[in-house]
């Protein structure tokens, strides 16, 4: 919409929540990304241990929300219309 109007027509509020999802969004994804590569890296050099736990799963999807939340809140703080 943006781009055919040349104007951003849905209010300082949205703004603020658009680019914080879009940042967010791609953070989680990266994060989620070297999780499961440290999970593949760690079952090949240590192919007789147990795997990750349902408990240590859940833990580690809540800190890359986390973690993912607190790097996209200074871009919704600080976006300007």
């Amino acid at each position: 919409v943006r781009f055919v109007n040349s104007t951003w027509i849905f209010g300082k509020a949205m703004c603020h929540i658009s680019h914080f999802v879009q940042y967010c969004s791609l953070h989680v994804s990266t994060l989620t990304l070297m999780a499961i590569a440290l999970d593949k890296d760690q079952i090949i050099l240590n192919p007789l241990k147990q795997r990750m736990s349902l408990i240590k799963g859940a833990l580690s999807i809540s800190v890359i929300w986390l973690m993912a939340t607190c790097f996209s809140l200074p871009h919704a703080v600080y976006q300007k219309l």
